[in-house]
């Protein structure tokens, strides 16, 4: 591929992820909840308890942004936090049992609208696309890991 048709397949791609990107956070299923929010509920509901510092690490934020945002879920009911008994300055973050019983519900929801978003792709073209995306995400995880 010449330099000039890869930028414009870049410009592409980015212009696509940026409109799917957008329909996404306006479909968002609960609306009570931002992005990061919804990222740390994910998070916490595939990982189990987490640090505060591991949660603003993997958010890619400080741990103050992370504190407000788990300062807003603590309000909700979502999260519950706790000290650390052995080193009283690390805070463990995890699911209360109605953040648990929420994200389930979210992640339905996330299922149902990701099912009507690859429905104009037959079988073939998602398996694809899942082995194209992984490619990518697997070469920008060593870029990172190399950095």
């Amino acid at each position: 591929m010449a330099d000039q048709e890869q930028e414009q397949a870049i410009d592409r791609l980015d212009s696509i992820f940026t409109r799917i990107g957008r329909l996404s956070r306006r479909r968002l299923p609960d609306d009570t909840l931002t992005f990061g929010q919804f990222a740390v509920l994910r998070m916490l509901f595939d990982e189990g308890p987490l640090a505060m510092g591991a949660i603003a690490e993997r958010l890619g934020i400080s741990l103050a942004g992370a504190t407000g945002i788990i300062d807003r879920l603590v309000n909700q009911g979502a999260v519950l936090r706790t000290r650390s008994r052995e080193d009283r300055r690390v805070v463990w973050v995890d699911l209360s049992e109605s953040g648990r019983d929420r994200m389930r519900g979210l992640k339905e929801e996330r299922r149902q609208q990701m099912q009507e978003l690859l429905k104009p792709l037959t079988a073939d073209e998602i398996e694809t696309l899942l082995v194209l995306l992984d490619r990518i995400a697997q070469g920008a995880e060593a870029r990172e890991q190399e950095a």
